[in-house]
């Protein structure tokens, strides 16, 4: 039941704000006196324009000096590699006041996007890395200085190692923000300013902040310029109130007032009073209001570097995880197309069988709807991809006219070691080739992987160089169908069914999603007499979210669970009710009301051993693990009786 709880809410993504104060940290003299002597040893000076890389603004006086400056905007600074780790370019354009303190900072980020793109364009490339952008004409035009186009909203960036292209990046600027500071005579900060700029550097958002002479905020002001809403606070700090914000829409009407309580009062922290245009209350809620300004969005990309496609592969985990996130999105049609692009520039079409690269992209985590982002393999390439693991998988995908996956058929083999003498194998050419164990006991070489796969088992023989490397027998212990069905890009239906396996053989599970999105909305798993055995449904009542109903092999209703909203925001609990033979509840147990007699009653009444295909709902590729991962656990219990 646990796990039903854990299972279903991570459909239920939650953003809790936090609001915790930063604490200031002293500095001392001599700490100060050190620090401006190491940047006055690098010939800094005050008031002069100098780079760095990933500035963050700050409150705390030991963050207000920077350690390293470069004096140009070089080669060598595009080039650091400590960008790498977050897969952005942050570079700043930094000046210092008299005290040697942060007074004007420009900040540009881009994204690190490797990219499609044909290598043979720079194959007359020397070794090194090499700029480009796109003219007027959308036509490559060489830089040879970084300088050049340090301001621009993206370049291109080609590297060349012994000959080869290794990469070719697009570096879209995501963000420009500018930051002012000033400061009281004991050098902690007075007055801060934030303006984010657009790709044509307009103003479109505007942060102030004043603070008193210890450094901690007093009052601030933030102003969204694209749709004119502003909110001011003010931080109270005493009679168990922390801070105070008003929330202005487009016309300068104040629509909320928010009080943030300390952190010793009791829940709710937060009183959001809801204010219609005369200023009354119409309603207090403890949520607190939607920024004004999302800061987490990029600019636009402009074309013609939002054409070029993202390599999947290559690009960095961080920026490919918010690729597959925008599986979410209200309307992707631009991530929809970018998909469709990929897979044509990759040379997948539809109604076409391919075999998959692996490992297998996972939907949801993995991959962006059901969209192949992978160049397809030949068979013999597909099945020598695992050779030394215990268990190597083969993926057949059959591609759909909208180029997303119409069928997947994934197959799960053992692989082991088997000693033959060697001797058979004298007169076979370098490469892989396949045998079966024929009725009499003999070895039968096969024509092709074609008709190895098609057989239960095979054997599996390398030769390299003249000599055998490796022998191995292949057995298939599992294979399962996927089968989905779409409207507008969107999965709307998922039927996934074990062919084979030692466990749930013939076993089927089929899904309906939410119209648009591709979590599950309705589920039943089905036994081998296609009798519903497991029921999950997300509601829509006010104070259910979702249900799972349990049957037995006969179809018999034995449990109903309920994931139940809590009053408080962001939690549920589990209500579940058991039942006889003849549909009476026989208890129910409500996590919300402890009663310490449901534990011993529960003992009797579940009496069915909780079984791996409990935790619905279950999402694309996830089951073929739960097969897995069951049937290696039988195998050792096997092994240890």
């Amino acid at each position: 039941m646990k796990t039903f709880q854990k299972i279903c809410f991570s459909f239920f993504i939650a953003f809790i704000p936090i609001n915790n104060l930063p604490v200031i940290a002293e500095i001392t003299m001599d700490e100060l006196s050190v620090i401006i002597t190491k940047l006055k040893d690098q010939a800094i000076e005050p008031h002069k324009t100098y780079y760095q890389l990933n500035f963050s603004g700050f409150i705390d006086i030991k963050n207000s000096f920077p350690e390293k400056l470069f004096s140009s905007i070089s080669n060598s600074l595009e080039t650091e590699p400590s960008m790498y780790s977050t897969a952005t370019q942050d570079i700043s354009q930094v000046k210092l006041n008299d005290n040697y303190q942060y007074s004007d900072i420009v900040k540009r980020r881009r994204n690190i996007i490797e990219i499609l793109y044909p290598s043979e364009t720079f194959q007359t490339l020397e070794d090194g890395v090499h700029f480009y952008i796109f003219d007027q004409d959308n036509q490559l035009q060489k830089k040879d200085n970084f300088g050049d186009l340090f301001e621009l909203p993206a370049y291109l960036r080609v590297e060349k190692k012994n000959g080869k292209v290794v990469s070719i990046q697009k570096r879209p600027l995501i963000s420009i923000s500018h930051y002012t500071y000033e400061y009281w005579p004991n050098r902690n900060i007075k007055h801060s300013t934030t303006e984010i700029y657009d790709n044509y550097n307009n103003v479109i958002y505007f942060n102030e902040i004043s603070y008193d002479e210890q450094g901690k905020r007093i009052k601030g002001k933030q102003k969204n310029l694209l749709t004119q809403q502003t909110m001011h606070y003010t931080n109270i700090r005493k009679n168990g109130i922390e801070k105070i914000e008003e929330y202005f829409d487009n016309n300068g009407i104040k629509t909320n007032h928010v009080i943030y309580y300390d952190n010793p009062m009791p829940s709710p922290r937060i009183e959001n009073q809801l204010l219609n245009d005369n200023g009354d209350i119409i309603k207090t809620i403890t949520n607190k209001p939607e920024e004004i300004f999302d800061s987490s969005k990029y600019l636009d990309e402009t074309y013609p570097y939002n054409s070029l496609i993202m390599d999947i592969e290559k690009t960095d985990y961080v920026l490919i995880n918010k690729l597959f996130k925008h599986t979410f999105d209200n309307n992707t049609a631009k991530w929809d197309n970018e998909a469709i692009m990929r897979a044509n520039y990759l040379g997948i079409k539809a109604n076409q069988i391919y075999y998959h690269k692996l490992p297998y992209p996972k939907f949801l985590n993995d991959r962006y709807k059901n969209f192949p982002h992978q160049k397809p393999l030949t068979l013999i390439e597909a099945e020598n991809q695992q050779p030394k693991n215990e268990y190597s998988d083969l993926i057949k995908v059959e591609i759909g006219d909208n180029l997303q996956y119409r069928e997947v058929i994934h197959e799960v083999w053992q692989q082991r070691p088997i000693n033959l003498t060697l001797d058979q194998f004298k007169s076979l050419e370098n490469g892989i080739h396949f045998f079966e164990i024929a009725e009499d006991q003999q070895l039968k070489q096969l024509d092709s992987a074609e008709q190895a796969i098609e057989r239960p088992s095979y054997i599996r023989v390398e030769r390299v160089m003249g000599k055998i490397i490796s022998v191995i027998q292949k057995t298939r212990i599992i294979k399962m169908l996927n089968e989905y069905e779409y409207e507008s890009n969107n999965i709307t239906r998922s039927q996934h069914t074990v062919l084979e396996s030692p466990v749930y053989q013939n076993m089927i599970i089929e899904t309906t999603y939410e119209s648009g999105n591709c979590i599950p909305n309705q589920q039943e798993l089905k036994n081998a007499n296609g009798i519903v055995i497991r029921m999950f449904e997300r509601v829509n009542k006010e104070n259910i979210s979702a249900t799972l109903d349990k049957f037995n092999d006969e179809g018999i209703k034995t449990q109903h669970i309920e994931l139940i909203k809590s009053e408080i925001k962001h939690r549920h609990y589990i209500k579940t009710q058991f039942f006889d033979g003849l549909g009476n509840i026989l208890l129910t147990i409500d996590e919300s009301k402890k009663n310490e007699n449901n534990k011993n009653k529960l003992k009797w009444l579940d009496n069915d051993e909780p079984q791996p295909y409990d935790n619905l709902p279950f999402i694309p590729d996830t089951f073929e693990t739960v097969l897995l991962d069951t049937l290696i656990r039988q195998q050792r219990l096997d092994n240890n009786n």
